[in-house]
């Protein structure tokens, strides 16, 4: 069976009537918040935030060492290329 084509069904969609949403009046009074005996959460501090984020990214830096090291090789490829072919 072939497959139909998206004109189609673009022609189709248009075609059909929208459907109309209810709206529903929702009337509530606003309720009073209980009162918590927990303390707030305690943000952590930025060393073991740092500490986690080095922890998490440690495959980043060693990405980041490679990449550096290759070009530094081709670039001092480049310098002794200018020389011995000058």
């Amino acid at each position: 069976m072939s497959k139909k084509s998206r004109r189609s069904r673009a022609r189709h969609k248009t075609r059909s009537s929208p459907k109309r949403l209810a709206v529903k009046e929702v009337s509530q009074r606003p309720q009073s918040l209980p009162l918590s005996s927990k303390p707030p959460p305690v943000a952590k501090s930025t060393v073991t935030m740092a500490a986690e984020l080095a922890d998490r990214y440690k495959y980043v830096l060693s990405d980041l060492r490679r990449s550096v090291v290759t070009a530094a090789v081709l670039f001092v490829l480049l310098i002794v290329l200018y020389f011995f072919l000058r």
